[in-house]
């Protein structure tokens, strides 16, 4: 009988199977169901490549042979992607020929299934690298994360800004940069403690979490500041967030050891234009941020005076 482990969060995994004959598709998805993973399916090439950033999945399951696009095309490409490239591939071959085999390693496939599928052979593989995945997971979450709020880190912030930059180069959409600060935090600190000072950061970051937009990226910048990356959006709408965002956090308070604390938060806007580095835009929603300080707090900027 097959198990997973007790801690394996195997339910809120997604195995993507990627094959274009429906014996093979519904032999593994009857398979599968033993694992308890949820399970996605793409016909061929084009289809994986378009649902794979959507759905996100822990493991891909790859025909090798599929027609207008091959699994040792569609892999390399997902390989190239900085956001699919840690998605292990095990390839679905009938081939066991040397030269196919390392093909797909040199494709940065994991592993291989041949074909006819042997149920127990399948559930091996797929549960160890299951297993693999979600550990590598949890290594690039701790080292991109602040411990602290759980938010992207200064150094992940910046590869996820410079990647909206490229992006930028290619289709012209705008986006922008809200660059908050929470007001007279040192005062929190030395008023209430440095451990109220850490849950007032804790839930600032949550009500930031749960504001933002699926695209939107947040960042724990350092200290009391953060960084919010608003794809697709303008000055206008970044003012809209940011107002929205202050307004609520003026309105709340925060219970630490039964005392109220009440915060208010000022932000920095700008846009990037493409004609500047990255980092200059930072600097002038920093600089922008400056300016709602200086003129009183709990406000959002986005002029320069």
């Amino acid at each position: 009988m097959f198990h997973m482990e007790k801690w394996f969060p195997a339910d809120s995994m997604t195995i993507m199977i990627v094959d274009d004959t429906k014996e093979n598709i519904n032999v593994l998805r009857k398979t599968l169901t033993l694992v308890g993973a949820k399970i996605s399916v793409a016909l061929n090439g084009k289809m994986a490549l378009d649902l794979i950033p959507k759905l996100k999945p822990d493991l891909i399951l790859l025909d090798v042979m599929m027609p207008e696009m091959d699994g040792y095309e569609v892999c390399k490409r997902l390989k190239e992607d900085e956001e699919s490239k840690n998605i292990p591939v095990i390839f679905i071959t009938a081939k066991g020929d040397i030269e196919d085999v390392v093909k797909g390693f040199e494709a940065g496939a994991v592993d291989f299934i041949m074909k006819p599928f042997r149920q127990e052979e399948v559930l091996a593989r797929v549960r160890t690298h299951l297993t693999l995945s979600a550990a590598l997971k949890k290594l690039i979450q701790d080292s991109e994360t602040d411990p602290l709020t759980g938010l992207f880190n200064r150094r992940t912030f910046l590869k996820r800004i410079d990647n909206e930059a490229a992006r930028f180069k290619r289709s012209q959409k705008p986006f922008s940069i809200l660059f908050g600060d929470i007001d007279f935090f040192k005062k929190i600190n030395d008023t209430f403690g440095h451990a109220a000072g850490d849950a007032v950061l804790v839930s600032i970051s949550k009500l930031l979490d749960t504001e933002k937009r699926e695209i939107d990226q947040i960042s724990r910048w350092g200290g009391e500041e953060f960084l919010i990356l608003l794809p697709e959006t303008d000055i206008k709408g970044a003012v809209q967030l940011g107002n929205k965002i202050r307004e609520k956090i003026s309105a709340q308070s925060i219970m630490h050891e039964g005392k109220e604390i009440h915060v208010t938060m000022s932000f920095g806007v700008s846009k990037y234009n493409g004609e500047a580095p990255i980092d200059k835009t930072i600097d002038l929603a920093d600089k922008r941020l400056y300016l709602a300080k200086e003129s009183g707090r709990n406000k959002v900027v986005a002029e320069d005076a």
